[in-house]
């Protein structure tokens, strides 16, 4: 996936404060226990030395997101009085943890974006006539989306209703509409839900291409709960184990180029060299998650590369004495690195870490000191 999405949070310096909470609101009294959350939030930042403005900033937001039915987290970032970035979670952090710090620890929140799959959602359900029982009018829902994110930030959902003795005339311009939404989204595959020999005549009308990369779900995807994308469940179905076209590729690449021993690299030593030397294209992530707390990196006079010796500004990105998540992540962003998270079982990796290069070599072109010296 791109981490561009994660900029601005490096551009505003820090320090900073970084939320991960529990906010669903599947329990008796969600607002009850969503105001004790604020409470531990600012008492646990006050003990840790974070300032009045960026504490109240925090909590101002937090838990501010009572139209997103059942369960879902919370991820805020704030730095010098004013909130960075504030996203919905898909799942909720084991436990609530907020932390004032040098660096933004944001791979929880990178790693809820993982697969990172756009598509297009498309249902079609009936609504009965009271004295019949077979459906007199039918209604189209279709909606895009990058899963899992959109499953707590859904798009528009369009809808459209007609009756259902038409639906095989309707079906054609129908189809057309909802692949003109994937073109425009740019999403790689198509799900499908509802009645279906309704659902199959829209795809009849599918072209070769997109019934290649058609999904069919079980469901109907009705009624969809406040704030929840369109076709939850089947979605999760669909994509769970599943990593985005591009990144497939970049798996294959990985395996190959391993096996040659040239343009990639892996371990927590290697890898971090590289994202210290901006040689990285894709770092690529198992999961679930097995980073050591601090980076085992030595001190610049320790360094047996010289060429270390230019590379200050990774110093105060963390890579010494930082945090190992917060620091790898914030190198991978600021060197316009792009992150595949795959399952442990998938492609096991040496510390759970590896890395496409953009080139094999110790030298840096002008360019990536460029980057460096930012």
């Amino acid at each position: 996936m791109e981490l561009a999405f994660l900029n601005a949070v490096y551009a505003s310096g820090g320090p900073y404060v970084c939320a991960y909470l529990d906010t669903s609101r599947d329990t008796a009294q969600p607002d009850r226990e969503m105001a004790h959350r604020r409470r531990r939030v600012r008492v646990t930042l006050a003990e840790q030395g974070a300032d009045d403005a960026t504490v109240d900033a925090v909590v101002a937001v937090a838990g501010r997101d009572r139209e997103i039915a059942g369960r879902h987290g919370q991820a805020i970032v704030a730095s010098q009085g004013r909130v960075v970035l504030t996203e919905e979670l898909p799942e909720p952090p084991a436990r609530d943890e907020a932390a004032y710090t040098a660096l933004p620890d944001l791979l929880p929140l990178a790693v809820q974006h993982a697969p990172d799959i756009r598509y297009v959602a498309a249902t079609v359900h009936g609504r009965p006539r009271p004295e019949a029982a077979l459906p007199g009018e039918l209604e189209l829902a279709f909606q895009a989306g990058t899963w899992p994110s959109s499953a707590v930030a859904p798009g528009v959902c369009h809808r459209e209703r007609g009756p259902a003795g038409r639906w095989h005339d309707g079906a054609g311009p129908a189809a057309d509409r909802i692949v003109d939404l994937a073109r425009r989204t740019g999403a790689e595959t198509i799900v499908l839900g509802g009645i279906t020999w309704a659902r199959e005549a829209l795809a009849d009308h599918l072209s070769v291409r997109w019934r290649k990369r058609l999904v069919t779900g079980s469901g109907n995807g009705h009624p969809v709960p406040e704030g929840r994308a369109l076709m939850e469940d089947d979605l999760a179905a669909a994509f769970q184990g599943q990593l985005r076209l591009a990144d497939r590729a970049r798996l294959d690449m990985f395996r190959a180029r391993r096996n040659s021993r040239h343009g990639a690299v892996e371990g927590l030593s290697d890898v971090v060299t590289a994202l210290r030397r901006a040689q990285v294209g894709t770092v690529l992530l198992n999961v679930p998650l097995g980073f050591p707390e601090r980076l085992p990196v030595p001190d610049e006079a320790a360094s047996p590369d010289p060429a270390d010796a230019d590379l200050e500004p990774y110093g105060a990105l963390g890579f010494r004495g930082g945090p190992a998540r917060a620091a790898l992540l914030g190198a991978a962003v600021r060197t316009g690195a792009e992150l595949v998270v795959v399952p442990q079982r998938q492609l096991p990796l040496a510390d759970g870490l590896g890395a496409l290069l953009r080139y094999a070599g110790p030298e840096r072109t002008a360019y990536f000191t460029r980057l460096l010296r930012r």
